[in-house]
């Protein structure tokens, strides 16, 4: 199947650049990136390198008239996946991924257009942190995935486009389900983070038996048309402020997890956990107002009865007693977002500020907190005649006061030609090690080159 796929994507490529008489670019980026846990972090990761990748993605889009055509593709090796047994969305052995990234033809008109394939788009005005961007599912499935420019997938879609002078507005269908890829496979140093290796289970008063914990798979929705997705946006420009209204109907991409005790009481033998998917809606709006140097954003969205995890526990303390046990509770959820983005003499700067509330009671839910936020701030300034970047990332959750640092450094020596550097440090709270602070013993520094053509 692997070799069909590679197969299928260099067909369609030779074709466009053989068959396309209108024009035909093709641009490509060689990267490669080497990163090493720091020192302060636990000492059987300190030292090891967290990074370790060389990567080529290729774009090529073909043109005629009012119809173009275009694909891009990932082929990758993973030195730290081949040494660990991982991989990647696009795993196909030895540390080497090969992805899809798009692949989609389009046909546009004056005041509509159509485009149908594999296709990307990003939904907001937020910078790395997602309200209403829930079209196209995250790519968690490496740490190189989730620190990456684009962690997002694409989606297998049918969009319908209106423009105006002063409108547009998108129709998405989208027929197969594209679910969040997530790193479960076994030797995945990030598998931790999703699902324990052992769970402490109490049997008894003052009994804590430590069990084993085992993946059984992901239930996805049957490939039918009736478990499609829709999406639509609607996107306004006026001279004071944008504005886009958005709603989307389908399935959240992020599993949901239930567990099952093996063996008889008390002799308990490990936990067993299965998964599936639940129907999703949103309504959302974004906005925003340019003023000189400066744009203010904001953005919201509304979940009406979205399903949200139990917790493990409740789960099984409930089937302990019920034959019949959801692994999940409908509540009402809010997210919003506000921004500043500064642009003065060279220097770019943003910082936002986001929340998330669940309505009604969390006693049985995995989540804690009903209402969670944080701020991002962004700083980057540019020298040496635009050749020399310095920039400052970081993010702090106000709920366990956890946090990710990311400082780099960028120098192009050509126009072809990067060079650089930086750090990924995530810090735990005082109390609880929170949302980012779980990734503490990734905390890295690296080096990257990249060639662009």
């Amino acid at each position: 199947m692997k070799k069909i796929i590679l197969a299928t994507i260099i067909g369609v490529l030779a074709t466009a650049w053989i068959t396309a008489d209108g024009g035909i670019d093709f641009t490509g980026t060689v990267e490669s990136k080497w990163g090493v846990a720091a020192p302060w972090t636990d000492s059987e990761t300190a030292g090891r390198f967290t990074l370790g990748t060389t990567s080529f993605t290729g774009e090529l889009e073909a043109f005629y008239g009012n119809s173009s055509a275009y694909a891009q593709a990932d082929f990758s090796y993973d030195a730290t996946g081949a040494l660990n047994g991982e991989g990647g969305s696009g795993n196909i052995g030895n540390g080497f991924n090969l992805s899809l990234g798009e692949l989609w033809i389009d046909y546009t008109e004056s005041f509509w257009g159509i485009r149908i394939g594999r296709q990307k788009a990003a939904w907001g005005k937020a910078d790395g942190v997602d309200i209403t961007n829930v079209l196209c599912p995250s790519n968690m499935s490496s740490f190189y995935a989730m620190i990456g420019d684009d962690s997002k997938l694409a989606v297998d879609a049918l969009r319908v486009s209106l423009s105006g002078d002063s409108f547009t507005a998108d129709a998405w269908w989208i027929p197969f389900f594209t679910p969040a890829s997530l790193p479960l496979d076994e030797g995945n140093s990030l598998r931790k983070f999703v699902v324990p290796s052992v769970v402490e289970f109490p049997a008894g008063p003052g009994v804590v038996i430590p069990l084993p914990v085992d993946i059984a798979g992901l239930e996805a929705p049957s490939r039918a048309i009736w478990n499609g997705e829709y999406g639509l946006k609607v996107s306004g420009y006026f001279s004071a402020f944008d504005v886009s209204l958005y709603g989307f109907y389908g399935w959240d991409d992020m599993p949901l997890l239930d567990y099952e005790l093996t063996g008889t009481y008390p002799a308990y033998t490990g936990i067993v956990i299965n998964g599936g998917y639940k129907r999703m809606g949103m309504v959302g709006v974004d906005a925003a107002v340019p003023i000189g140097a400066t744009v203010l954003r904001a953005e919201a969205a509304f979940f009406p009865m979205r399903s949200l995890q139990k917790s493990a526990g409740t789960i099984i303390s409930e089937k302990m007693t019920l034959t019949d046990v959801e692994t999940s509770e409908k509540h009402n959820e809010l997210s919003g977002l506000v921004g500043i983005d500064w642009m003065p003499c060279g220097w770019t700067l943003t910082a936002q500020y986001f929340c998330d509330l669940v309505f009604g009671s969390m006693d049985n839910l995995e989540r804690e907190d009903s209402y969670t936020h944080g701020m991002t701030v962004s700083v980057s300034k540019s020298l040496v005649n635009e050749t020399l970047e310095l920039s400052l990332a970081g993010l702090l959750n106000f709920n366990d006061f956890d946090s990710m640092i990311s400082p780099s450094v960028t120098y192009s020596l050509s126009d072809q030609i990067s060079v650089g550097g930086g750090a990924y440090i995530f810090l735990p709270g005082p109390e609880n090690d929170g949302k980012y602070g779980a990734y503490k013993d990734l905390s890295s520094f690296y080096l990257n080159a990249k060639f662009s053509f």
